[in-house]
C-alpha cells in the first residue's frame, strides 16, 4: 500500500499532535509505503510560519520528521488537475506521481473529487476509521 499525506496532515501533526501521529505511525508500522513532494515540504513550512505564525525551528523540525519517514517524489508535469482548486493540482500529481492508493487531505477541493483514476481520496477522519477497521489502529 502507497500513501501520500497533504500538507494538512503533517500541519495537523505538528501543532496538535495525537491523530496525525497515530495514523502516520500506523501506516508505517503495517509496512506501507509514504511519499512526499518537495511542495508539501515547502508548504508544510510556509504554513507553520507565515500563515500560523510559529517558529522557523518547529517548521525545520517538522520537516525533517517527514523527509525521515517519506520517499521523496518528483511529479512530472501532467494533465492532472483539481477543477475547484488548480493549486492543488500539485498535490494530486504528486499522488500519482507515487502510485499512492491513498491520498490523506482535510481539503474540501481534493476530497470533493472522491477518487482519481485508481487513488482514493480520503479525509484524516475516514483514514483513521480505515485504520482501525482493518485492525492498525485502536479506536480511541
Amino acid at each position: 500500500m502507497k500513501v501520500f499525506f497533504d500538507t494538512n496532515v503533517y500541519v495537523a501533526e505538528a501543532l496538535l499532535g495525537e491523530a496525525s501521529t497515530r495514523l502516520i505511525e500506523a501506516t508505517q508500522s503495517a509496512g506501507w509505503r509514504i511519499y512526499v513532494s518537495t511542495h508539501v515540504l515547502d508548504e508544510v513550512e510556509r504554513v507553520i510560519v507565515d500563515k500560523l505564525g510559529f517558529s522557523r525551528r518547529l517548521a525545520g523540525l517538522s520537516r525533517r520528521r517527514i523527509t525521515r519517514r517519506a520517499a521523496a517524489v518528483r511529479p512530472p508535469a501532467s494533465r492532472h488537475a483539481v477543477p475547484d482548486d488548480p493549486k492543488d493540482s500539485s498535490i494530486l500529481r504528486a499522488a500519482l506521481s507515487a502510485g499512492a492508493d491513498y491520498l490523506v487531505t482535510n481539503d474540501r477541493h481534493l476530497l470533493s473529487m472522491g477518487s482519481y483514476e485508481s487513488l482514493r481520496i480520503v479525509s484524516l477522519r475516514d483514514y483513521l476509521q480505515f485504520l482501525a477497521d482493518i485492525g492498525l489502529l485502536r479506536r480511541g
